[in-house]
């Protein structure tokens, strides 16, 4: 520390000989100097050459809440985003499901290798630094994710269906003539297949997984050291407001994210091309690179904001140094905390030895666990269980059931602000939310949606052949892009015009995006038979889903608050950074992480006719709904089940936890001695 300027205590003064009482009061008198340039390094904002005055201004718990809402904001939507776009992702570059989940889980990955060493060695250090640095790195992965795009463009699937290039993909029909691409029925039929360049999937998968390696690495101060930065600055009856305000402004971002994904796949991956099918296809390919380079630009932005806040805000210090004089002791927050591997087992073995705290992180873990599924495919849900279209189910995942969870939290938190309820009545009411969580879920088991009829033979390993005698001669090839035709009054469905054994083709007239088969010896009459998937009505047992999800997602938020501030209050304040990353990095590695790959695999169980290319299995094309909607809840709802257990557990060990200031609780005393 610099020695501080001691001629603005008394400039014009002679020296003359000191008396014990002068020294006593210099000494008093430098001391408080010392002290006011401590606070003033320690509040100052502004970051380098770059501090002004006016700074301290912002320099409160409120627009420090409001940045860290608005970068938490940001994350969430680029995580929706990216849950939003992955069925058109998988789509894209014919990526499973599985693979998808792993894709997925690797913002986690990055989370867990990140998680504990940055929260540890983070901890005393400068914190709004630190989320800073982690923002960036975040808005750098953004990038990271339009690479694939730049190198592969739309893809040739995605040509072939638009006026453009259309003609560059042509067959030859049955008959012998030119047209456009379409696969009908004989035996002169080839399918065009580019693999010299059919590594492309791989290796955009490969750049995705990367992408939220990096992020789950810039992401994970943001979780442990934004929140604790706030808790520690704020007072401790108003954290639970502050800290569920901040949390109810990154709820908007998934609903932004999936607004912004509804938007994106209502265009075609190529907005400059005009195509011939539209959102209702199910070979369509929205543009799901859209929105990368915008959450790029806004978390670089969010970030230099973060990167000006003090090391501690200036009404907490003074709170700290108020506290430190009355207790007898000296403040300095800039003293050296022991850092070394001991202290750092140790002090995990200490927070692994709360009961309080086990038992709520472990309630996470299996609550996390179940809703990971859901969350991570969700809109893939919605398609194939309810047949809505990519951009309808972005759109509902974020308008409906995300508002309700931020409604569910600003709720509890200005009810524990207002009423300050005791932790046991906390704990009790997670554990009535948790089961009725519980019994939603159930019911959602039965609520379903019947599926087009598609014409095929079922397999013994739950695979649909879609080989049959009416199509026998028309050697139809498993690796047919999937191209759906209906024959309205049957309300059938065919995999393609080829296994519906249709030999000619023509444009509608009223309609020039819609294609007519005809002569198709599948179907009575020969046809005829239209373009994609026969219409199913799923709109009633959808808008029960929705319901049953919003009065889910809404008493479910309603525990947060008071789930937060019982995982605050169980622990000693230095150890509350560490305690936030030991369950963000239990979560990671036993939900975060397995639960998508596990969720992927049991919707791929599900699946009944899978794509080829080149001979290699890739996304899946059709699912059987009944079994998909099976393998998806009934795990979602053992493991909530025995999330609940836990939270009984937490109910237990809570009783007699302090969770509010001392004066507040003896005002109340006061208050009801009085009444």
């Amino acid at each position: 520390m610099a020695t501080p300027d001691l001629s603005r205590i008394c400039p014009d003064s002679e020296p003359e000989e000191s008396t014990p009482q002068d020294n006593l009061l210099n000494d008093q008198t430098v001391a408080s100097v010392l002290e006011a340039d401590l606070l003033e390094k320690e509040t100052q904002c502004g970051v380098g050459f770059f501090r002004y005055p006016w700074l301290q201004k912002f320099a409160s718990t409120k627009t420090y809440m409001l940045v860290y809402g608005l970068i938490g904001c940001a994350q969430h939507a680029l995580g929706a985003f990216f849950v939003g776009t992955i069925s058109t992702m998988e789509k894209r570059f014919q990526i499973p499901s599985a693979y998808s989940g792993l894709i997925n889980c690797a913002w986690d990955i990055g989370g867990l290798v990140a998680n504990l060493p940055l929260t540890y060695w983070g901890r005393a250090g400068h914190k709004p630094r630190w989320v800073a640095w982690g923002t960036a790195v975040v808005g750098l992965s953004c990038f990271i994710r339009l690479i694939p795009h730049w190198l592969y463009g739309p893809g040739d699937t995605a040509l072939s269906l638009t006026r453009e290039f259309g003609n560059e993909f042509q067959s030859l029909n049955a008959s012998g003539t030119s047209g456009p691409k379409v696969t009908l029925c004989g035996n002169n039929h080839v399918e065009f297949e580019d693999c010299e360049h059919a590594s492309s999937g791989n290796i955009s998968a490969l750049i995705f997984l990367a992408s939220n390696l990096l992020q789950g690495v810039g992401g994970a101060v943001y979780y442990t050291l934004g929140i604790s930065y706030l808790d520690d600055n704020a007072k401790k009856n108003k954290s639970p407001v502050l800290i569920a305000v901040s949390q109810c402004l990154g709820m908007i971002g998934p609903t932004f994210g999936f607004m912004l994904s509804s938007y994106a796949l209502k265009m075609y991956v190529d907005p400059l091309l005009t195509p011939v099918i539209t959102t209702e296809d199910t070979r369509w390919i929205g543009a799901w690179w859209f929105g990368w380079a915008p959450f790029g630009i806004i978390c670089l932005l969010f970030a230099s904001l973060m990167a000006m806040f003090p090391r501690s805000l200036p009404r907490a210090t003074q709170r700290s140094m108020a506290a430190a004089s009355a207790a007898g002791r000296s403040y300095d927050p800039l003293k050296k905390v022991e850092q070394s591997f001991s202290d750092f087992k140790a002090a995990i073995l200490r927070l692994m030895k709360n009961k309080v705290l086990f038992c709520n992180n472990m309630s996470s873990v299996f609550f996390a666990f179940g809703l990971i599924g859901q969350w991570s495919f969700m809109p893939k849900y919605m398609e194939t269980q309810f047949h809505q279209s990519a951009s309808t189910a972005s759109f509902i995942s974020g308008s409906v059931g995300l508002l309700c969870t931020g409604a569910g939290v600003l709720v509890s938190a200005l009810t524990i602000y207002k009423f300050k309820p005791n932790a046991r009545i906390l704990a009790c009411w997670n554990v009535i939310t948790e089961f009725v969580d519980f019994f939603g879920f159930i019911v959602i088991i039965f609520i379903g949606c019947e599926t087009f009829n598609l014409q095929g033979t079922p397999e013994l390993d739950g695979t649909l052949n879609l080989g049959v005698d009416c199509n026998a001669n028309c050697s139809c090839l498993d690796s047919l892009r999937y191209s759906p035709v209906c024959h309205i009054p049957s309300k059938t469905t065919f995999f393609s015009p080829c296994h519906a054994g249709c030999q000619d083709a023509s444009w509608n007239e009223e309609n020039s995006l819609l294609k007519v088969f005809t002569n198709c010896t599948c179907v009575e009459g020969g046809g005829p038979i239209v373009d994609g998937t026969c219409p199913v009505d799923c709109n009633r047992a959808f808008m029960f889903f929705i319901i049953i999800q919003c009065v889910q997602r809404f008493l479910a938020a309603t525990g947060r608050a008071g789930n937060t501030l019982i995982h605050f209050r169980c622990v000693d304040p230095e150890d509350k950074p560490l305690s936030i990353a030991l369950a963000e990095f239990l979560l990671c590695v036993f939900a975060f992480i397995p639960g998508p790959i596990v969720f992927g695999y049991l919707i791929d169980l599900s699946c009944l006719v899978w794509g080829q290319t080149c001979g290699k299995p890739g996304n899946c094309w059709i699912y059987d709904v009944q079994r998909l909607r099976y393998l998806v809840n009934i795990p979602i709802v053992g493991l909530l089940f025995f999330g609940s257990l836990w939270d009984v557990g937490v109910w237990h060990y809570v009783k007699g936890l302090q969770l509010y200031d001392e004066e507040e609780g003896e005002k109340k005393e006061s208050q009801n001695v009085d009444t």
